[in-house]
Order: C-alpha cells, then structure tokens, then sequence
C-alpha cells in the first residue's frame, strides 16, 4: 500500500534528477562555448539538429536523426557540446508539437524529463567515445571506427533505459517486456547515430562548413519525404478506421435485419403449420367419414365433398401464395405475358366460382357492372390471380350474411376494379402495413386461416403491370381495394 501512495512522489524524484543531470551537462556545454575556436561550425551543426527535428518529426513519429549530429559534435567540442546539440533538438520537438497544436506529452515533467534524457545520454555516450579513442589512438583504424560504435550502443541503451524507467513509474510497464518488443529499432539507432555521426564528422573535418551540407542536405530531404510519407499513410489509416466503422455498422445494421427476418420467419412457419393443420385436419377427418360410413345419405356426402373440397382449396392457395412469395423475394423479375382481354368477362367469370364458398357463409356476392366489356393489355393469368386473392379475401373476412360487391369500369387511361365488403374492417394504425409480407392483422389471426402473403403478392404483381392498389377501411364497417391498372 505504502509503495502505491509512494509511487508519484519517486516519479517526481526520478524525473527531477534526469532532468538536473541533463540540465548540469548542458550548462557544463554552454560555458565552454565563448572558447570555443569554430563557433559557426558549432552553431551551424546545432542549427542542423534543429532543422533535422523540424523536417523528421511528424505529429505520431520523431525520427531522432538529431542524435547523429549531437555525437558528430562530440570530437570537435567535447561531451558537453553534444548535450548542448542534444538538448537544442529535443527542445525542438517539443516546440513542433506545441505550434502543430498536438498535446504531445506537452506537460512541464514530460519536457524536463525528455530533454535531460536526451542530453545524459549524449554527454555518457561522448565521454566513452573520448575514453576509447585515447585508449586505441585517434589516428589509428581501430580508433576510427570503433568509438563510434561504442558510444552508438551505450547512448541508445542509455536513452532506452531512462525511458523505460519513467514508463515503468508511470504505467508499471514491465523494464524487460518493454525492452524485447524495442529491440527490433536498436540496431537502426546505433547505425544512425554511430555511423551517421563518424561521416558527418569526417565531412566536418575534410570539407569545413560545405562538408555539413554535402552530408546533411540529402539527410534532411530524405526525412522530410518520409514524413510526408508517415503523415499520407496515417491519413489513409484515418480514412481506412472510418470506412470499417462505416462497414461495421452496415453489418451491425444487416445483423439486427437479419435477425429481424428470422423472427418473421419463424413467425410465418408457427402460422403456416396452424394454417395448414385445420384444414388437413378436415379434410382427414371428413374424408375418415366417407371411407368409414358408407351409409350416409347422397345430400350428407355431397356437404362432405364440398367441406373437403374447400379446405384443398385453402390449401391450395397457401401453396400458391408460398411460390409466388418465394420467386418475388429472389430478386427475379416478374415476367408478364401481354394480351388483350375483357377485365368485365374474366371478373363474371371469378365471382361465379366464388358464389359457392360466399353461399355456405350466406355472403351476397354481386357483379356490379352494366356488361359492357373492357379491354385491358396485361398478363390474364397474373390479373386473375389478383382478382382470386381480392374476392377470397372478401369473402374470408365478412362475416355471415354480409354483402360483397366487385365493381369495375373504365377511367380515363386506366380500368378500375372495386372490391368492396362488409367485413371485419381494418384498424387505422395496421392500415400501413397491410401489404407487407407476413403481415396481418391482430384481431384477424384467430377468426381466419391465412399467411399473411396474399396481399403482398397482390401489390407485387399490380406494380409489375405499372398500376396501383389502395385501400379505404373501417373497423366493424368494412373494406374497399381499388386495383388501378393500365388499359
């Protein structure tokens, strides 16, 4: 518990003691600088440590190609010069982030402690450079190259292990977790730091100022194209976490439709195996009667036949209703075979074969037309079907000695079919959805067998013929369809 109350006032310590021995390296730099023989050639490298933090860092990414000139520094001003170089880029950055407005670790401790790290690890990584190439000699090759490497590993590792010093207090990272998955860039900052630094100083040394350039110009160049390269990509992964939050509500959104048309699915199957069991129940039951008692009278096995053959009818539509919903629910277009005929002729004719199932419920079923024909262009099989499924729906759902009247006439370009009842009628709220599949309404599904599909497909193939349906309702009053369909 102690450790845990204890846990910010060590991070304040630790952040404070980086900082304060990279600010005493810095100072230890800044004092020696009036003596200091090549001040421009100072000045000038710092500058570039500068412009190198400007060009490589990006609003997610710092490339620290500015450690490469702060150990560049090194041989020709001293450890001291490299923390101040160290200390001018990292102050840099910190000064990007602030004018790109990003809120990049931009708090006071985070400043105080990237910058004392970053002028610690250059100060150490200078004074072995210095201790190695006095031991091995300046002039010899051993003394060309490996100081540089030297002090390349022991800065990275330096800097790698102050950062995770702080992540630790911070965040309880672990130090040994943290150091695996960074390894992979370790070689990458000692080749950039020791490698880059050995050359920029040779080119210090053989070409004066132009050296600096010569080196540095195609460095700067080469960054600032990266990062333009790093800011296009992020951009595009901006623009890729959009599309997929995009395409993954889509999928939330077809997943709740989906399950939506399962619950209608599985509501359509309850319906359809209560629909389809009275009358198979029926007719079982009437046919069991014929088969078991020959004996009945020839009026009784007539009623018998008539009650078998109405509930085949019934079936026969739910089978009906079921391939049509099948075949316009596959996307199929449905295809129209085009003739004249007469609406009036083919209407006498469907009302006639309904008069028997309208009798047994006592319904008066009239043809109201003056018998004048009426030519229509359009698909007798499927306008039929229309007809069928509007007459039958009548004669379903009015009640006892109600009155059904089918109606139709010409009007203008147009021929319109009235079907009017005097049945159950429709509540005002079910009235918008009354031609959506599986649809019926809820005072209707325990008084009459049906699906819910036989409006559906009436509307379907109305529309495939360019016409319209509507319909005019009221509850215990009755129901009017009106089919509009091109002459």
């Amino acid at each position: 518990m102690n450790n845990v109350k204890n846990a910010p006032r060590i991070r304040l310590i630790y952040i404070a003691l980086v900082g304060c021995l990279g600010l005493i390296f810095a100072l230890l730099g800044i004092v020696q600088v009036p003596s200091y023989e090549r001040l421009d050639i100072f000045l000038l490298l710092m500058a570039l440590a500068v412009l190198a933090q400007f060009a490589a860092t990006g609003a997610d990414v710092t490339f620290e190609v500015s450690s490469a000139v702060s150990l560049a520094v090194v041989p020709f001003y001293g450890p001291a010069g490299g923390a101040v170089v160290a200390t001018a880029a990292n102050l840099s950055i910190w000064l990007i982030k602030r004018l790109e407005g990003t809120e990049w670790k931009g708090t006071w401790e985070q400043l105080i402690f990237n910058t004392g790290m970053s002028s610690v690890s250059v100060y150490i990584a200078g004074l072995i450079f210095v201790m190695t190439q006095q031991l091995m000699g300046s002039e010899s090759a051993g003394g060309q190259i490996f100081p540089w490497f030297f002090a390349a590993v022991l800065g990275d590792q330096l800097n790698v292990w102050l950062l995770i010093g702080i992540l630790y207090l911070q965040q309880g990272i672990s130090p040994a977790a943290f150091w695996r998955e960074n390894r992979w860039a370790m070689p990458i900052n000692v080749i950039i730091m020791g490698a880059g630094g050995a050359v920029l100083a040779t080119a210090v040394r053989e070409f004066d100022a132009l050296g600096i350039a010569i080196f540095f110009l195609p460095v700067l160049l080469s960054a600032y194209a990266f990062r333009l390269y790093v800011a296009r990509t992020r951009a595009h992964l901006e623009q890729l976490e959009e599309l997929i939050t995009e395409r993954t509500q889509e999928l939330l959104t077809a997943n709740e439709s989906l399950a939506e048309l399962n619950k209608q699915k599985d509501a359509f199957l309850a319906v359809l195996t209560h629909d389809m069991r009275s009358p198979l129940t029926n007719i079982h039951g009437y046919a069991s009667l014929l088969r078991d008692h020959p004996d009945f009278s020839a009026e009784e096995r007539t009623y018998m036949a008539r009650i078998i053959l109405r509930n085949e009818h019934a079936l026969l539509e739910i089978v009906n209703n079921i391939l049509d919903i099948e075949h316009l629910e596959s996307g199929a277009p449905v295809l129209l075979d085009r003739q004249n005929f007469d609406l009036v002729e083919l209407v006498n004719e469907l009302v006639d074969s309904s008069q028997a199932p309208a009798r047994e419920k006592q319904i008066s079923l009239i043809h109201d037309s003056n018998g004048d024909p009426i030519f229509v262009h359009a698909d007798r099989q499927k306008v039929t079907r229309i007809m069928q499924n509007l007459i039958s729906n009548a004669i379903k759902y009015t009640s006892e000695e109600g009155c059904i009247n089918v109606r139709a006439a010409r009007n203008g370009r147009y021929v319109k079919v009235d079907v009017e009842d005097s049945g159950y009628g429709i509540p005002p709220e079910e009235l918008p959805h009354i031609f959506d599949r599986y649809s019926r309404v809820a005072k209707h599904k325990n008084m009459v067998v049906g699906t819910g599909l036989g409006l559906a497909i009436v509307k379907s193939l109305i529309e495939a013929h360019e016409g319209q349906i509507d319909v005019v309702s009221e509850e215990g009053v009755g129901s009017t369809f009106t089919v509009k369909l091109p002459v």
